[in-house]
Parts: C-alpha cells; sequence; structure tokens
C-alpha cells in the first residue's frame, strides 16, 4: 500500500465519486473526516449529474464538478471525447495534491489520473483497470459497512474520525420549496407524516415490496399512528405507486417525480420515518436525521444498509440459495447482477407483519441510531 503523504501541506483534494445517490452520501464522511482533522484543505468533487446536486451547498467542499452520465458505448463518442479533454483541463488547472478514487471503476479512475495529482488513492475495492491507475487502501477488519470501508482512504491519509457525519445542505429556499410542494400534495404545514418510496427497482431489480405489500404496511402503520404517507421516487417509480396507492386506504400524498434531489431531502428531513427497499433515499434519511426502515432482497445490510441503523432492516436472505447469497455478499456495491431466481423467495418471505413491527418500533425509538 505504500507510506500516506502528508497533508499537513497539501492545499487541494479531488474526490471521485460519481454515482449513484446512496453511494454519494456513503462517502460524504470522508470529506467530512478530511476537513474536520486538516482544516486548510480544499476538497472538490466529481461527480455525475443529477447525483451531483445533492452535494451543492455542502459545507465540506470547495466545488463540486458536475458531469453527464454516459453510457458505456456513448464514451468513445465525439461529445463525450470533449467533455472528457474540458474536464481533464478543468481539473489540471487546480493543482490537485492527492485525488481519491472512491468509485473503483475504470471511468473514475482515468479521471483521478487525468486530474494531474501526483498522489491516487483508492478503497480497497478497485474493480476493471482502476488497480492499474490508483493506489489500493487496505480495509481494516473491522470495516464491515462500506462508509466505513470508505472512511479507512480517510485515516490512512491521518484522519481520525471519532464520529461519522454526513455533510449535506439543505439551504432555506429549498426547504420553502419542498414545504409548497407538500401543501400541494394535501400535507398541511407543521403536520407530521411518514415518507415511503415504493423502490423502483434499478441496479438489478427486486429491491422493493410489491404494491399490495406495501399497501397493507402503509394502511396498518396509519391505523396505529394516524399519521398520512407521503410518496417519493423517481420517474421509473410511477406506475409502482399509482398501483400502490390504488390498494391503499391510507391517505398517500403523491410526490412521485416531483422533487429535485435537494427537495427530496427536505421532504424526508421534515418526515418522522422513511420506508423504502433497498434504494439511495434511505441514505439520504440517514443524512439528515431521519430513521429509515429498509427492506432488503439480496444484498447485505451489514455492509450496504442505512449506516447506523442495523435494526430497522427487514430481510429475509436466509431464504437465498447459497450461490446468490455469496454472490451478493461479494460483490461490488454498484453491481448490477440480478437475482438468480426471479421472484426472489428471499423478498417473498419477507412478511408485512415484520415491516409494521420495525415502522412502529422505529417511530417510538425516535431518531436514535
Amino acid at each position: 500500500m505504500g507510506s500516506a503523504p502528508d497533508l499537513t501541506n497539501a492545499r487541494r483534494v479531488l474526490i471521485v465519486k460519481l454515482s449513484a445517490l446512496g453511494d454519494i452520501v456513503h462517502a460524504l464522511p470522508v470529506a467530512a473526516a478530511l476537513r474536520e482533522r486538516f482544516p486548510h484543505l480544499e476538497i472538490d468533487w466529481v461527480a455525475e449529474a443529477p447525483c451531483s446536486d445533492i452535494l451543492q451547498g455542502s459545507p465540506v467542499l470547495r466545488t463540486v464538478h458536475s458531469i453527464v452520465r454516459r453510457k458505456r458505448a456513448e464514451r468513445f463518442r465525439p461529445a463525450a471525447i470533449t467533455d472528457f479533454r474540458e474536464l481533464a483541463r478543468r481539473l489540471r488547472r487546480e493543482r490537485y495534491d492527492v485525488a481519491l478514487d472512491l468509485q473503483g471503476l475504470t471511468k473514475s479512475a482515468v479521471i483521478a489520473a487525468s486530474s494531474g495529482a501526483s498522489v491516487r488513492l483508492g478503497y480497497d475495492w478497485l474493480r476493471e483497470a482502476a488497480p492499474y491507475l490508483v493506489r489500493r487502501v487496505r480495509r481494516r477488519p473491522e470495516s464491515l459497512h462500506i462508509v466505513d470501508q470508505l472512511l479507512d482512504v480517510a485515516r490512512h491519509l491521518g484522519a481520525r474520525p471519532e464520529s461519522v457525519r454526513f455533510p449535506l445542505h439543505i439551504a432555506p429556499e429549498e426547504e420553502e420549496a419542498a414545504a409548497s410542494l407538500l401543501a400541494s400534495a394535501g400535507v398541511a404545514a407543521d403536520a407530521p407524516y411518514l415518507v415511503v418510496n415504493p423502490t423502483d427497482g434499478g441496479g438489478g431489480g427486486y429491491k422493493g415490496l410489491p404494491p399490495a405489500k406495501l399497501a397493507d404496511v402503509l394502511d396498518r402503520v396509519t391505523d396505529r399512528t394516524g399519521l398520512p404517507w407521503v410518496m417519493v421516487g423517481g420517474p421509473g417509480d410511477r406506475a409502482l405507486a399509482e398501483e400502490t396507492r390504488a390498494r391503499a386506504r391510507a391517505l398517500v400524498a403523491d410526490l412521485v417525480g416531483r422533487t429535485s434531489l435537494k427537495h427530496l431531502a427536505a421532504v424526508i428531513r421534515g418526515a418522522r420515518l422513511h420506508l423504502s427497499g433497498d434504494t439511495g433515499s434511505s441514505h439520504v434519511a440517514v443524512a439528515v436525521g431521519t430513521p429509515p426502515v429498509a427492506v432488503f432482497s439480496r444484498s447485505n445490510p451489514e455492509r450496504v444498509g442505512p449506516y447506523g441503523y442495523a435494526r430497522n432492516v427487514v430481510h429475509a436472505r436466509h431464504r437465498c440459495c447459497e450461490r446468490c447469497r455469496r454472490m451478493h455478499d461479494t460483490a461490488p456495491i454498484n453491481s448490477t447482477s440480478k437475482c438468480l431466481g426471479p421472484p426472489p423467495a428471499c423478498l417473498e418471505a419477507v412478511t408485512a407483519d415484520a415491516v409494521v413491527a420495525a415502522a412502529l418500533q422505529a417511530l417510538a425509538a425516535g431518531g436514535e441510531a
């Protein structure tokens, strides 16, 4: 692994974590830990739009370089090459001392190398061509969650985080816009509410409850608490959202496809609870202090579940076949591998009773992680 550079005399650090939403939130504590230990550092970040929006205004970042997300087949087309050359010129002008590839893929490692930084480090899991372009920082044996694995890079550089912070910034105007959206959906100002994300099944599919079971959970939690639900998500969640709302008796306000990422964060921050499958908004909930309840299928919640809220994850991974469970215990964080036997037995085995119980326990505990 080699010796760590001395950041005492360094000036600028570049973080490369391109996507997705939850993965970017997982990496934020690295920037926070470095700024806490080395307050003189200027820390910049490269991320793909629209996920880059969640980083804007973070108190630990100087600049967010937002780039276009391109499919693999598009990366060598003239427009993509032109954009990359402009990004490389922009990065080299900043004269970074250290570049941190926290994605661990060829595309992120190439960006880290193009920055001109003499020191380029990556976290424990480097794939594709990344090991040839950045130096691996081995994880500590006790670092099981991806947040802790990424923080091992900051520790290697001399940071000693005593607590894990997710420094997101939500501006007052974004709070006001979120309040207007809630009012337009029928949620009165200052009224308590719960948030649900039906989950679109991205990243390999089968990552949330089916509409009938989810509607049953919403009804039963509302029956016990009297609280309405606000449904959030992207345009790809529309079909799941409409079917779930049609089946539910509970009041479910609809904000699906209507929020920016900052508005989404503001809506979640104002909620008493966030319920979802294995999706990025559950990690936003952790960052803004709203207790998450998450339903997992194939993914290992000890590694990628809502950080600090392992008790709030409902799963039945023991029902996975051994090969499937082993594959997803060791798969990269952004793996798109699918369940081997759809519909997955592990997700079908999750009961509405278990999810309702987790939601009620989380509400009783408040925001305590």
